[in-house]
């Protein structure tokens, strides 16, 4: 994904968005939302019967390497560009079927472009995703059995990158391991529940025989201890919740939110709020958490998604932009990737809450924008940020 990703440079972002007349931020979050849609069905497509015969087959057979040797020209507008988006309109139809409408749609929705843009971006986007698997595949030398497994050790990164109006349509498909991401996804904090390794201790025990009682046993400390372990997370989560002072803040157009004094949404809204104060202004998020190395926000992440989104319909004048950061974990050329990915994943949240696309623009600062030493996991958590900028109001 990250290898698609990469190829979406500045100036293929501003050939398409100059293709489909679009903005070109809004043209970046729906190519953004292509690739793992697309990889995402073509996950599906290798997890059926025949289907890694299918894809190895197009690979092989379609002549996509070039629109990955030169994906400016696929976007010009030119010869190359009418060439490929037939063949894309094809590859929609094999790795879609009859989805192909309601994805394209789902996606220009999140992406802020209308449906026949995100349709042609889509279908542009098919042949650059399939060239760069093309090269994959003769650089690795891998087979039908290969190329499946390649896709499918990624299925979770996917499935956290795509936008949420498209996660319902495309992660209900046939999978080697279904449970993994719908675990994944209802797990707040999946690193503390992962290390109880029960399973293998039963097995252990089973072998032995003339233990019948013995899983039970375990099975039921198990669960004691995971319940007093719960218990008493909730309790000093309780507890921290109080020693936040909650205010209600009254919002124009007669909502309200109530948010702890000095968060981003409290500061936020008094700024808008205060005809004396003067754009432009940075906050950076508090209680917004992504899960480790992916997209997706934790789930106690959501009421300040859904506050923030509040607050801008209610100042629907405020010009705002969305601008990612994080530690220096991995190279700054994928660290860059994930710091827009995330604040494009912020953005969909907001669009989805009402708030008009044109109205949000992001970046990817990367690893670039330190606050702290990365020496240490205290000054790393620091960095890996996500701020808003208000441009005017």
């Amino acid at each position: 994904m990250d290898a698609v990703q990469r190829t979406l440079t500045p100036e293929v972002v501003r050939s398409a968005s100059s293709l489909v007349r679009e903005p070109e931020s809004a043209t970046r979050q729906t190519l953004q939302g292509a690739v793992p849609a697309l990889l995402s069905g073509l996950t599906n497509l290798v997890s059926s019967k025949d289907g890694a015969g299918q894809v190895a087959g197009l690979i092989r057979d379609g002549g996509f390497g070039a629109a990955a040797d030169n994906p400016l020209a696929l976007f010009s507008g030119g010869s190359a560009t009418n060439s490929m988006l037939d063949s894309g309109q094809q590859l929609l139809g094999t790795i879609f079927g009859s989805r192909s409408s309601s994805v394209a749609e789902a996606l220009g929705r999140s992406g802020g472009v209308s449906s026949s843009s995100a349709t042609k971006l889509l279908s542009l986007a098919a042949p650059l995703v399939m060239g760069v698997l093309a090269k994959r595949v003769t650089a690795q030398g891998l087979n039908a059995s290969g190329l499946a497994s390649t896709l499918l050790s990624e299925k979770a990164d996917i499935t956290a990158a795509l936008p949420a109006s498209l996660s319902s349509q495309l992660t209900s498909g046939p999978s080697v391991v279904p449970s993994a991401p719908k675990r994944e996804a209802s797990v707040s904090e999946p690193v503390h529940l992962e290390r109880h390794a029960e399973p293998a201790v039963v097995q252990q025990e089973r072998s032995r025989g003339g233990r019948s009682w013995l899983p039970l046993a375990l099975a039921a400390l198990a669960a004691l201890g995971l319940l007093m372990f719960l218990r008493g997370r909730t309790t000093r989560s309780a507890e921290s919740v109080v020693k936040e002072a909650i205010t209600r803040i009254d919002l124009p157009g007669g909502t309200n939110i109530s948010v702890p004094e000095g968060s981003i949404n409290y500061n936020l809204a008094r700024f808008l709020a205060d005809n004396s104060a003067v754009a432009p202004k940075t906050f950076v998020f508090d209680h917004l958490n992504f899960e480790t190395a992916s997209t997706r926000l934790t789930p106690e992440s959501a009421a300040t998604a859904n506050d923030l989104a509040s607050v801008l319909k209610a100042y629907p004048n405020a010009q705002v932009e969305l601008v990612g950061h994080t530690d220096n974990i991995g190279t700054p050329q994928s660290n860059q990737a994930l710091s827009l990915s995330r604040a494009d994943a912020v953005k969909t949240m907001l669009v989805s809450s009402g708030v008009v696309a044109e109205r949000i623009a992001t970046r990817g600062a990367g690893q670039e924008q330190p606050v702290a030493s990365n020496d240490t996991e205290e000054g790393r958590a620091r960095n890996r940020r996500l701020e808003l900028n208000v441009i005017s109001k």
